[in-house]
């Protein structure tokens, strides 16, 4: 099982996968909103639908922020954004996206499997090997 190297890579891929998942819910919820406003002529519930979908943009702007600094540390192929790289035979997907399957397991089990070489990466940051100091000169 692979390791990141920085504690960077690290919170982009949780604040990636936390902003990916924020988005979704957000976005179904407030497209929800607006059409079922649209249809029982509510013009509150329509205001609230339309917040939604601004708050999402802004949500999906922070996604696009973190997802640029997420790779995956073998291939270094970015997990939480698309790649015209083809994908792993054996990758799993959640509703027909590979970037939800990893953002689920990033959250839930703090590890993912790289949807591009399949490898499974622990999200914890690899030790430094530590170097001995010379002896000190008399």
């Amino acid at each position: 099982m692979h390791k990141l190297t920085s504690s960077r890579s690290v919170r982009a891929l949780r604040l990636g996968a936390l902003c990916l998942l924020l988005l979704c819910l957000v976005l179904t919820t407030s497209i929800a909103l607006v059409l079922s406003a649209l249809y029982m002529d509510l013009p509150d519930r329509a205001r609230l639908g339309l917040y939604g979908l601004l708050t999402s943009f802004c949500i999906f702007l922070l996604y696009k922020f973190f997802a640029h600094s997420a790779y995956c540390p073998l291939c270094r192929g970015p997990v939480l954004r698309g790649s015209r790289a083809q994908r792993n035979r054996h990758a799993g997907r959640t509703f027909w996206s590979y970037r939800l399957r990893i953002a689920r397991d990033i959250l839930l089990t703090n590890t993912f499997n790289c949807s591009y070489c399949g490898e499974r990466t622990h999200c914890v940051v690899k030790p430094r090997p530590r170097e001995k100091a010379p002896p000190p000169k008399a």
